[in-house]
């Protein structure tokens, strides 16, 4: 009887099978339900950071315009020549911010593009293509929307066409790809 009260006693440590595996059931169920809307942090973080950028680059360009009392081209760059910069591409690659004085062009700043995100016009269909620029009051002259992409994620930059950017989440569509 002293050997039984011994291996059954007060003094047991430990868990049993029972419950290892309530607890691992628990654990896969709220990751389960975790895991998407996790997911969806990502891609909002992801377009918001990217629509971000662009906005950062147009206001560098449009207050260097203001500053300088010259015109600046934001413009899509797929070749980066400081000697020589030339506008081509769509604004989801590299985008630079050049100043315009007279015959002559200088890089003033690139930024790189965010991995994992694609910018399209409004409507979700097309790579927006082209140059937004700013004169000497920084007064642009084409109303654009960039329309931010991340896995269904939408954030847009709209400027109008004073020159003046903004941010919007959810202003564009974002296709499936």
């Amino acid at each position: 009887m002293a050997d039984r009260e011994r291996t059954c006693g007060e003094g047991q440590q430990g868990l049993t099978l029972l419950e290892c595996l309530a607890t691992l059931a628990i654990i896969a169920i709220v990751t389960a339900i975790a895991i998407p809307s996790f997911r969806d942090q990502i891609a909002d973080a992801q377009a918001r950071a990217a629509a971000t950028t662009l906005y950062a680059a147009m206001q560098f360009a449009r207050s260097t315009a203001q500053r300088r009392g010259q015109v600046v081209v934001l413009c899509p760059m797929v070749e980066i020549n400081p000697e020589q910069p030339q506008c081509a591409g769509h604004f989801g690659q590299r985008l630079g911010a050049i100043l315009i004085t007279d015959n002559r062009h200088q890089l003033l700043r690139v930024w790189l593009p965010t991995e994992g995100v694609r910018v399209r016009n409004r409507s979700g269909a097309l790579p927006v293509t082209g140059m937004l620029s700013w004169g000497a009051w920084g007064v642009g002259g084409r109303n654009l929307t960039l329309s931010v992409c991340a896995d269904g994620r939408n954030w847009a930059v709209i400027t109008n066409r004073l020159g003046r950017p903004r941010l919007a989440e959810d202003w564009g569509e974002c296709p499936a790809v």
